[in-house]
């Protein structure tokens, strides 16, 4: 709508077959337990994803606060911590969005907190292997990319 600001949030699911994929809400009161050392701030979450042992894995998603998350292909880039890390906030891989989704109001918010987290290469359970992805997060101001590579956590900001 001319003259206000908005934020518009996109992409494509690039998958050639269905995960049985539909939307998911996670409201406020939802018990999410992180798997290794990560907060719950109980924001609600709006997004696409399915559900495996009760735990909402969003493909992308966005909370109360108009904070945005996709999580895109990167096989062959992607390499996650094989366990947790000392001194670190550690996220699952499989848990990453909906932890983003349900901890921060802001891109700014999540990048700052990102410079002390550990991605960890656990799967939810034997049926689904660690999905190799980069995520994209945006707000109404910013929007950022996060890598998680052999080198460690890569944030680079995306002005598109």
């Amino acid at each position: 709508v001319d003259g206000e600001d908005n934020m518009f949030f996109g992409r494509n699911l690039d998958w050639s077959f269905s995960y049985g994929e539909k939307v998911l809400y996670t409201p406020k009161d939802y018990n999410y337990q992180p798997v290794f050392n990560g907060e719950d701030r109980n924001h609600a979450v709006l997004g696409i994803g399915i559900v495996v042992d009760d735990t909402p894995l969003y493909f992308d998603c966005a909370n109360d606060a108009g904070l945005a998350v996709a999580g895109l292909n990167f096989p062959g880039y992607a390499e996650y911590a094989s366990d947790s890390v000392n001194l670190t906030v550690n996220v699952a891989a499989y848990e990453f969005p909906l932890w983003v989704a349900r901890n921060f109001t802001s891109v700014d918010d999540v990048a700052e907190a990102l410079k002390n987290v550990t991605i960890v290469a656990k799967p939810i359970n034997d049926q689904y292997p660690v999905a190799m992805l980069h995520w994209i997060i945006s707000d109404a101001t910013r929007t950022i990319v996060v890598e998680y590579t052999a080198s460690g956590m890569h944030v680079y900001d995306d002005d598109i």
